[in-house]
């Protein structure tokens, strides 16, 4: 019985750190993919199924929600120096309902930027938290932000 016991146990272990190692290369593929993605404007709207007007114009994508308090800092700090954002393609993703998203932009004025997208394309094709920036200029990305910036970082790199 204890030999039974033993050769389960073993075997349970064996699996739980085949899971775990399969689960390890599969979120590693996924972040290495996405990083391919995120490297080009037009490989990105492409993946998140959007149509932009102009890849080759200088734009921030900023993936957010709502409930982040980083998030609203920014947006916050964006309303604030829209003028300095006139010049630039701003396009504001959220994975929560468009209702969510937009009732949050409009606090700020920023709802005319917000891009609907498949809220399971972005979070596959963007690995990591809110808030994230990316910033492209002629199409291909300058900058990638993770986590709260500063809105004077963002510009420095478009100037």
């Amino acid at each position: 019985m204890k030999k039974r016991l033993l050769i389960f146990v073993v075997l349970l272990v064996i699996g739980l750190l085949s899971w775990m190692g399969y689960s390890s290369v599969q979120k590693l593929d996924q972040k290495s993919r996405s990083e391919v993605i995120v490297q080009n404007l037009s490989s990105l709207t492409n993946n998140l199924g959007l149509e932009i007007a102009n890849t080759d114009q200088p734009t921030i994508f900023m993936y957010f929600n709502s409930d982040c308090h980083f998030c609203q800092w920014e947006m916050e700090q964006i309303e604030k120096n829209k003028e300095k954002f006139q010049s630039y393609q701003l396009l504001l993703a959220s994975f929560e309902p468009k209702s969510e998203a937009l009732y949050f932009l409009q606090q700020y004025n920023l709802a005319h930027h917000y891009v609907e997208v498949n809220p399971d394309s972005l979070t596959s094709t963007i690995s990591g938290g809110v808030p994230q920036t990316f910033i492209y200029e002629n199409g291909s990305l300058k900058k990638h932000f993770k986590g709260e910036v500063k809105i004077e970082a963002i510009l420095e790199v478009l100037e």
